[in-house]
Protein backbone atom coordinates (compact mmCIF):
# COMPACT_ATOMS: atom_id res chain seq x y z
CA UNK A 1 0.00 0.00 0.00
CA UNK A 2 1.67 3.28 -1.19
CA UNK A 3 1.89 5.76 1.21
CA UNK A 4 -0.15 9.02 1.06
CA UNK A 5 -0.32 12.53 1.52
CA UNK A 6 -3.63 13.38 3.30
CA UNK A 7 -4.11 16.91 4.06
CA UNK A 8 -7.83 17.95 3.33
CA UNK A 9 -10.46 15.74 5.04
CA UNK A 10 -14.26 16.14 4.12
CA UNK A 11 -16.71 15.03 6.66
CA UNK A 12 -19.90 14.35 6.61
CA UNK A 13 -20.83 12.81 9.74
CA UNK A 14 -23.60 14.30 11.67
CA UNK A 15 -21.45 14.58 14.24
CA UNK A 16 -19.01 17.03 11.93
CA UNK A 17 -18.29 19.88 13.58
CA UNK A 18 -17.22 17.74 16.91
CA UNK A 19 -15.04 15.37 14.72
CA UNK A 20 -13.37 18.60 12.86
CA UNK A 21 -13.09 19.74 16.43
CA UNK A 22 -11.50 16.76 17.70
CA UNK A 23 -9.03 16.05 14.51
CA UNK A 24 -8.01 19.91 14.77
CA UNK A 25 -6.88 19.59 18.06
CA UNK A 26 -4.71 16.60 17.23
CA UNK A 27 -3.46 17.46 13.99
CA UNK A 28 -3.28 20.78 13.25
CA UNK A 29 -1.87 19.96 9.57
CA UNK A 30 -5.32 18.73 8.38
CA UNK A 31 -7.51 20.99 6.86
CA UNK A 32 -11.38 19.64 7.45
CA UNK A 33 -14.55 20.81 5.65
CA UNK A 34 -17.94 19.74 7.38
CA UNK A 35 -20.69 19.14 5.07
CA UNK A 36 -24.79 17.57 4.99
CA UNK A 37 -26.74 16.82 2.11
CA UNK A 38 -27.84 20.26 1.85
CA UNK A 39 -24.55 22.22 2.12
CA UNK A 40 -22.10 19.68 0.09
CA UNK A 41 -20.23 21.61 -3.09
CA UNK A 42 -19.58 20.02 -6.64
CA UNK A 43 -15.86 21.06 -5.54
CA UNK A 44 -15.80 19.62 -2.12
CA UNK A 45 -15.20 16.11 -4.05
CA UNK A 46 -12.28 17.39 -6.35
CA UNK A 47 -10.46 19.21 -3.04
CA UNK A 48 -10.49 16.30 -0.34
CA UNK A 49 -8.13 14.19 -0.29
CA UNK A 50 -9.91 11.79 2.62
CA UNK A 51 -13.84 11.54 3.16
CA UNK A 52 -14.85 10.76 6.66
CA UNK A 53 -18.33 9.36 7.24
CA UNK A 54 -21.47 6.57 7.81
CA UNK A 55 -22.25 7.18 3.89
CA UNK A 56 -21.12 8.16 0.63
CA UNK A 57 -22.29 11.24 -0.14
CA UNK A 58 -20.89 11.06 -3.81
CA UNK A 59 -19.25 9.31 -6.68
CA UNK A 60 -15.52 8.45 -5.71
CA UNK A 61 -15.18 8.19 -9.63
CA UNK A 62 -14.97 11.51 -10.37
CA UNK A 63 -13.31 13.00 -7.19
CA UNK A 64 -9.55 13.53 -5.82
CA UNK A 65 -10.48 11.50 -2.56
CA UNK A 66 -7.78 8.52 -1.98
CA UNK A 67 -9.08 7.50 1.46
CA UNK A 68 -12.74 6.93 2.99
CA UNK A 69 -13.06 6.09 7.14
CA UNK A 70 -16.28 5.03 8.09
CA UNK A 71 -17.59 6.45 11.24
CA UNK A 72 -19.17 3.54 12.24
CA UNK A 73 -18.44 -0.87 12.21
CA UNK A 74 -20.20 -1.34 9.39
CA UNK A 75 -19.31 -0.30 5.78
CA UNK A 76 -22.25 -1.29 4.29
CA UNK A 77 -24.14 2.55 3.67
CA UNK A 78 -20.65 3.51 2.13
CA UNK A 79 -19.85 0.21 -0.27
CA UNK A 80 -23.72 0.73 -1.66
CA UNK A 81 -23.96 -2.27 -3.60
CA UNK A 82 -21.30 -0.61 -5.99
CA UNK A 83 -17.86 -1.37 -7.50
CA UNK A 84 -15.48 0.55 -5.12
CA UNK A 85 -13.13 2.23 -6.90
CA UNK A 86 -9.11 1.18 -7.59
CA UNK A 87 -6.68 2.98 -5.56
CA UNK A 88 -9.22 4.01 -2.97
CA UNK A 89 -8.32 3.21 0.82
CA UNK A 90 -11.27 2.05 2.80
CA UNK A 91 -11.14 2.08 6.70
CA UNK A 92 -14.01 1.46 9.21
CA UNK A 93 -14.09 2.06 13.40
CA UNK A 94 -14.71 -0.66 16.37
CA UNK A 95 -13.76 1.23 19.75
CA UNK A 96 -15.09 -0.27 22.14
CA UNK A 97 -18.54 -1.37 20.55
CA UNK A 98 -18.12 -4.61 20.65
CA UNK A 99 -18.61 -4.30 24.65
CA UNK A 100 -21.18 -2.25 24.11
CA UNK A 101 -23.23 -4.10 21.98
CA UNK A 102 -22.44 -7.48 24.16
CA UNK A 103 -23.99 -5.86 26.62
CA UNK A 104 -27.23 -5.14 25.16
CA UNK A 105 -27.30 -8.66 24.19
CA UNK A 106 -26.88 -10.00 27.43
CA UNK A 107 -29.25 -7.32 29.13
CA UNK A 108 -32.12 -8.25 26.73
CA UNK A 109 -31.33 -12.22 27.29
CA UNK A 110 -31.99 -11.56 31.04
CA UNK A 111 -35.10 -9.31 30.36
CA UNK A 112 -36.47 -12.61 29.16
CA UNK A 113 -34.93 -14.85 32.02
CA UNK A 114 -35.94 -12.92 34.74
CA UNK A 115 -39.48 -12.13 33.18
CA UNK A 116 -38.96 -8.58 33.27
CA UNK A 117 -41.47 -7.46 30.95
CA UNK A 118 -44.62 -9.88 32.87
CA UNK A 119 -43.52 -8.85 35.78
CA UNK A 120 -43.80 -5.02 35.06
CA UNK A 121 -46.90 -5.73 33.15
CA UNK A 122 -48.60 -7.83 36.49
CA UNK A 123 -47.12 -4.48 38.64
CA UNK A 124 -48.89 -1.66 36.26
CA UNK A 125 -52.28 -4.08 36.47
CA UNK A 126 -51.66 -4.60 40.36
CA UNK A 127 -51.32 -8.29 39.85
CA UNK A 128 -49.43 -10.95 42.20
CA UNK A 129 -48.80 -13.71 40.31
CA UNK A 130 -45.34 -15.49 41.33
CA UNK A 131 -43.41 -16.81 38.34
CA UNK A 132 -40.39 -18.74 39.10
CA UNK A 133 -37.78 -16.63 36.82
CA UNK A 134 -35.19 -18.72 34.61
CA UNK A 135 -31.17 -18.70 34.12
CA UNK A 136 -28.87 -17.90 31.51
CA UNK A 137 -26.66 -20.35 32.95
CA UNK A 138 -26.83 -23.42 30.54
CA UNK A 139 -28.36 -22.26 27.76
CA UNK A 140 -26.87 -21.80 24.13
CA UNK A 141 -25.66 -18.65 21.99
CA UNK A 142 -25.12 -19.01 18.33
CA UNK A 143 -24.02 -16.24 17.24
CA UNK A 144 -23.81 -15.34 13.66
CA UNK A 145 -20.43 -13.70 12.88
CA UNK A 146 -17.05 -14.32 14.76
CA UNK A 147 -15.42 -10.82 14.50
CA UNK A 148 -14.58 -8.41 17.28
CA UNK A 149 -18.49 -7.82 17.87
CA UNK A 150 -19.40 -11.53 17.99
CA UNK A 151 -16.44 -12.70 19.62
CA UNK A 152 -17.28 -9.94 22.80
CA UNK A 153 -20.97 -11.08 22.39
CA UNK A 154 -19.75 -14.71 22.97
CA UNK A 155 -17.32 -13.57 25.89
CA UNK A 156 -20.08 -12.11 27.67
CA UNK A 157 -22.48 -15.17 27.48
CA UNK A 158 -19.87 -17.37 28.44
CA UNK A 159 -19.16 -15.53 31.56
CA UNK A 160 -22.97 -15.94 32.48
CA UNK A 161 -23.08 -20.00 31.66
CA UNK A 162 -24.02 -20.18 28.16
CA UNK A 163 -22.59 -22.56 25.88
CA UNK A 164 -21.38 -20.41 22.91
CA UNK A 165 -21.48 -21.13 19.06
CA UNK A 166 -19.91 -18.84 16.34
CA UNK A 167 -20.93 -19.28 13.14
CA UNK A 168 -18.54 -18.05 9.97
CA UNK A 169 -18.07 -18.27 6.75
CA UNK A 170 -14.48 -20.26 7.40
CA UNK A 171 -16.38 -22.35 10.41
CA UNK A 172 -12.73 -22.24 11.51
CA UNK A 173 -11.68 -22.56 15.62
CA UNK A 174 -12.11 -19.03 16.76
CA UNK A 175 -11.46 -18.07 20.69
CA UNK A 176 -13.74 -16.89 22.87
CA UNK A 177 -16.10 -19.02 21.24
CA UNK A 178 -16.61 -23.11 22.33
CA UNK A 179 -17.75 -24.16 18.88
CA UNK A 180 -17.62 -22.33 15.16
CA UNK A 181 -19.58 -23.92 12.56
CA UNK A 182 -19.41 -22.74 9.04
CA UNK A 183 -22.35 -20.63 7.70
CA UNK A 184 -23.42 -23.22 4.96
CA UNK A 185 -24.41 -25.47 8.26
CA UNK A 186 -26.71 -22.42 10.11
CA UNK A 187 -30.13 -24.10 9.09
CA UNK A 188 -28.66 -27.10 11.53
CA UNK A 189 -26.82 -25.27 14.40
CA UNK A 190 -29.62 -22.90 15.03
CA UNK A 191 -31.53 -25.96 16.73
CA UNK A 192 -29.25 -25.88 19.36
CA UNK A 193 -29.97 -22.15 20.15
CA UNK A 194 -31.88 -20.76 22.73
CA UNK A 195 -30.45 -17.17 21.81
CA UNK A 196 -29.73 -16.24 17.93
CA UNK A 197 -27.18 -13.17 17.98
CA UNK A 198 -26.66 -11.61 14.53
CA UNK A 199 -23.25 -9.74 14.53
CA UNK A 200 -22.21 -10.19 10.98
CA UNK A 201 -21.34 -7.49 8.19
CA UNK A 202 -24.17 -6.77 5.88
CA UNK A 203 -22.89 -8.23 2.52
CA UNK A 204 -24.28 -9.65 -0.77
CA UNK A 205 -23.85 -12.78 1.14
CA UNK A 206 -25.55 -12.15 4.54
CA UNK A 207 -28.37 -10.28 2.97
CA UNK A 208 -31.75 -12.48 4.11
CA UNK A 209 -29.31 -14.75 5.49
CA UNK A 210 -31.91 -15.22 8.13
CA UNK A 211 -35.03 -16.18 6.48
CA UNK A 212 -37.66 -18.83 6.57
CA UNK A 213 -35.01 -21.94 6.28
CA UNK A 214 -32.98 -20.87 9.00
CA UNK A 215 -35.90 -19.14 11.99
CA UNK A 216 -37.76 -22.81 10.99
CA UNK A 217 -35.14 -24.84 12.39
CA UNK A 218 -35.02 -22.38 15.59
CA UNK A 219 -36.17 -24.51 19.08
CA UNK A 220 -38.08 -21.82 21.75
CA UNK A 221 -35.17 -19.26 20.27
CA UNK A 222 -34.97 -15.85 20.90
CA UNK A 223 -33.45 -13.56 18.03
CA UNK A 224 -31.32 -10.60 18.76
CA UNK A 225 -30.64 -8.31 15.59
CA UNK A 226 -27.81 -5.92 16.49
CA UNK A 227 -26.39 -6.18 13.23
CA UNK A 228 -27.93 -5.20 10.18
CA UNK A 229 -31.67 -4.78 9.21
CA UNK A 230 -30.39 -6.65 5.49
CA UNK A 231 -29.71 -9.97 7.28
CA UNK A 232 -32.81 -10.82 8.78
CA UNK A 233 -36.15 -11.90 6.35
CA UNK A 234 -38.91 -9.70 8.80
CA UNK A 235 -41.78 -12.09 7.19
CA UNK A 236 -40.33 -14.89 8.18
CA UNK A 237 -39.57 -13.30 11.57
CA UNK A 238 -43.11 -12.76 12.02
CA UNK A 239 -44.12 -15.94 10.54
CA UNK A 240 -41.70 -17.72 13.23
CA UNK A 241 -43.13 -16.16 15.90
CA UNK A 242 -46.90 -16.57 15.06
CA UNK A 243 -45.64 -20.55 15.05
CA UNK A 244 -43.80 -20.24 18.02
CA UNK A 245 -40.59 -21.57 16.60
CA UNK A 246 -38.75 -18.20 17.66
CA UNK A 247 -40.53 -17.07 21.29
CA UNK A 248 -39.33 -13.05 21.33
CA UNK A 249 -37.40 -10.84 19.16
CA UNK A 250 -34.86 -7.79 20.23
CA UNK A 251 -34.63 -5.89 16.83
CA UNK A 252 -32.25 -2.90 17.21
CA UNK A 253 -31.67 -2.15 13.20
CA UNK A 254 -33.96 -2.56 10.23
CA UNK A 255 -33.93 -2.45 6.43
CA UNK A 256 -35.69 0.78 6.42
CA UNK A 257 -34.57 3.43 9.63
CA UNK A 258 -36.45 4.98 11.08
CA UNK A 259 -39.07 2.30 11.58
CA UNK A 260 -42.18 3.31 9.65
CA UNK A 261 -44.89 3.73 11.87
CA UNK A 262 -46.73 0.93 9.66
CA UNK A 263 -44.37 -1.67 10.19
CA UNK A 264 -46.35 -4.83 11.56
CA UNK A 265 -43.32 -5.07 14.13
CA UNK A 266 -44.92 -2.32 16.00
CA UNK A 267 -47.68 -4.04 16.89
CA UNK A 268 -45.95 -7.80 17.87
CA UNK A 269 -46.55 -8.16 21.22
CA UNK A 270 -42.58 -10.64 21.12
CA UNK A 271 -40.63 -8.09 19.60
CA UNK A 272 -38.65 -5.63 21.14
CA UNK A 273 -37.57 -2.35 19.27
CA UNK A 274 -34.60 -0.04 20.06
CA UNK A 275 -33.55 3.05 17.82
CA UNK A 276 -30.33 1.37 16.73
CA UNK A 277 -28.51 2.84 20.02
CA UNK A 278 -26.63 -0.68 20.78
CA UNK A 279 -23.40 0.09 19.65
CA UNK A 280 -23.29 3.98 18.54
CA UNK A 281 -19.93 5.18 18.03
CA UNK A 282 -18.44 7.89 20.14
CA UNK A 283 -17.06 11.12 18.06
CA UNK A 284 -13.44 10.54 19.99
CA UNK A 285 -13.70 6.62 18.67
CA UNK A 286 -14.22 7.75 15.48
CA UNK A 287 -11.28 10.43 15.56
CA UNK A 288 -9.20 8.13 17.41
CA UNK A 289 -9.40 5.32 14.78
CA UNK A 290 -9.13 7.80 11.72
CA UNK A 291 -6.06 9.34 13.26
CA UNK A 292 -4.44 5.76 13.70
CA UNK A 293 -4.92 4.47 9.77
CA UNK A 294 -3.48 7.99 8.46
CA UNK A 295 -0.28 7.03 10.89
CA UNK A 296 -0.24 3.81 9.43
CA UNK A 297 -1.25 4.96 5.84
CA UNK A 298 1.53 7.91 6.34
CA UNK A 299 4.06 5.23 6.96
CA UNK A 300 3.35 2.76 3.86
CA UNK A 301 1.40 0.41 5.71
CA UNK A 302 -2.03 -1.31 6.24
CA UNK A 303 -4.34 -0.34 9.00
CA UNK A 304 -5.75 -2.82 10.61
CA UNK A 305 -8.90 -1.20 10.18
CA UNK A 306 -8.59 -1.53 6.71
CA UNK A 307 -11.53 -3.31 4.83
CA UNK A 308 -11.72 -5.31 1.88
CA UNK A 309 -14.34 -3.67 -0.09
CA UNK A 310 -14.90 -7.17 -2.04
CA UNK A 311 -16.22 -8.79 1.03
CA UNK A 312 -17.72 -6.05 2.68
CA UNK A 313 -15.65 -6.05 5.81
Amino acid sequence: MPAVRIRHVLITDDRGDALATYLAARRSDLDSRVRTASTLTESDPQWADALVGFATPISLDRSSIRWVHSTGAGVDGLLGGKRWPDGVTLTRTTGALGARMAEYCVGHALAVTQRIREFHCDQRAGRWAPVEPGTLQGTTAVIIGTGSVGSAIATRFAALGCSTIGVSRSGQPTPPFDHVHPVGGLTDTVTEARWLVLAAPLTAETRGLVGAAVLGGCRDTVVINVARGGLLDTAALLDALALGTVTAAVLDVFDTEPLPPDSPLWRSPDVVITPHIAGVTHVEEAGAAFLDALTHLESDRRPPSAVDPTRGY
